[in-house]
């Protein structure tokens, strides 16, 4: 009966031994990341709106001044595959144009939050 005993506790030690508990290694990064970071997407800023009349767009020309429905001053939106990204303000760099980034937005469904959550944990996978 000891002979018994001494199995039942070596099956016992092999199900509570570290190894045993600890869940899989997570599966490595596949060899299409660094390619899929690479990837240029088309980046857009909405600096504002306006309406016109048929006519009066028309009659643009060069020169030509179209008044938006903002001040300078407005957070402008940062806009990849029609989706607003993120908001921030315009900002001269060397003289051109830039946009710093003030505000990340928010998903607009679970779905959306979930996919973003996703890529955000790829990238610091990649990163670290």
């Amino acid at each position: 009966m000891s002979e018994s005993n001494e199995s039942l506790e070596q099956t016992e030690n092999t199900e509570q031994s570290p190894e045993a508990m600890s869940p899989e290694p997570p599966p490595s990064i596949s060899n299409a990341a660094p390619l899929l970071l690479g990837v240029k997407l088309p980046i857009r800023v909405l600096l504002g709106r306006t309406q016109l009349c048929l006519r009066d767009v028309a009659q643009l020309g060069s020169g030509s001044v179209v008044e938006l429905d903002c001040s300078p001053n407005d957070p402008v939106e940062v806009i990849v595959n029609d989706k607003v990204i993120a908001h921030g303000e315009v900002v001269v760099v060397g003289g051109n144009y830039g946009v710093r980034i003030t505000q990340i937005a928010a998903p607009a469904d679970k779905a959306e939050f979930q996919a973003q959550n996703e890529l955000l944990n790829l990238s610091e996978r990649l990163r670290g």
